[in-house]
């Protein structure tokens, strides 16, 4: 029988209500489903992240995963099954089969227990530089565009700033509204993964580090540099600081520095306000550090 942990079901149900209720019901049948169709058998009890669930099955072939998702029509999951399969294992956690119409992957099973976090933050931000890198490949044109995603920052960063009691300086916004407009029009067209962090970087067999759970726009590859950052900040800052780190990930994925800096200036104010508009309490503090740091730069 599958069993839906409690802290997963008490979140879903919360965040959705009525509709989040039905669909933690209908999971263990589904599951069974999916399992009879695709000859799987369920090994262990579920893991959970913030939108799915994840059991261990047997039954594929090869050691594997099942990762059911909260259904959204936002289109999210067709772009991660796009992208594992242009990546087809090369960086990434290789995608065996999907049910689109359950929003069901099988996944190769990788280590859920050695994260990146696991090892020391230089070599966490080496290794997080390359897989950047490696999955920088020419990307679908229907894929979201970076330029759009900047331009629609630049356009709110002033109305959200207003809302939420003008909680950085005038300045930051407004430098970042404006960078935000001036680097939207030249983006480029790599297939970027803007979530690579070392809760999304596990330990594999055929590659040292494989990264999950990729989300994806097409931009450059500097715009996935910025949650590098906050991540691990605060060893960030005991190791060597927030310019040292910027430079090692900049070398380890061969990037442009400026662009980096640039990048990582917008993300960080617009995630500083979404922060205090999700009721975050550690990392909008977290943001003021870094751009403390990066207006320094210049």
């Amino acid at each position: 029988m599958i069993t839906v942990p409690e802290a997963f079901a008490t979140r879903t149900v919360a965040r959705s209500g009525e509709a989040g209720r039905r669909w933690i019901g209908s999971l263990p049948n589904l599951i069974a489903e999916v399992c009879a169709a695709w000859g799987l058998e369920v090994e262990g009890p579920a893991m959970h992240g913030e939108w799915g669930l994840v059991f261990a099955v047997r039954g594929a072939g090869t050691p594997a995963v099942l990762k059911v998702t909260w259904p959204s029509e936002d289109g999210t999951l067709e772009r991660v099954v796009t992208a594992l399969t242009l990546w087809d294992g090369q960086g990434a956690v290789r995608l065996l089969r999907a049910d689109m119409g359950r929003q069901v992957l099988l996944l190769e099973r990788l280590d859920s227990a050695a994260d990146l976090g696991r090892v020391g933050v230089e070599e966490a931000l080496h290794v997080a530089g390359g897989l950047l890198s490696r999955l920088a490949v020419p990307a679908p044109v229907d894929f979201p565009s970076l330029a759009a995603v900047a331009r629609q920052v630049g356009a709110t960063l002033p109305e959200r700033w207003e809302r939420q009691g003008r909680p950085l300086p005038r300045r930051v916004m407004e430098r970042a509204a404006d960078l935000a407009f001036a680097l939207a029009p030249s983006a480029g067209n790599l297939l970027v993964n803007w979530d690579i962090h070392d809760g999304n970087v596990l330990r594999a067999g055929r590659e040292p580090w494989l990264v999950i759970d990729p989300q994806v726009l097409v931009g450059d590859s500097e715009y996935g540099v910025a949650q590098l950052l906050w991540w691990r900040l605060e060893e960030i800052e005991a190791r060597g600081g927030v310019e040292w780190a910027l430079d090692r990930i900049v070398s380890s994925a061969g990037l442009d520095a400026g662009l980096a800096r640039a990048w990582t200036y917008v993300r960080t104010v617009d995630y500083w306000l979404w922060g205090l508009e999700a009721g975050l309490t550690i990392d909008p503090p977290r943001c003021a550090r870094v751009i403390r740091v990066l207006g320094r730069m210049g």
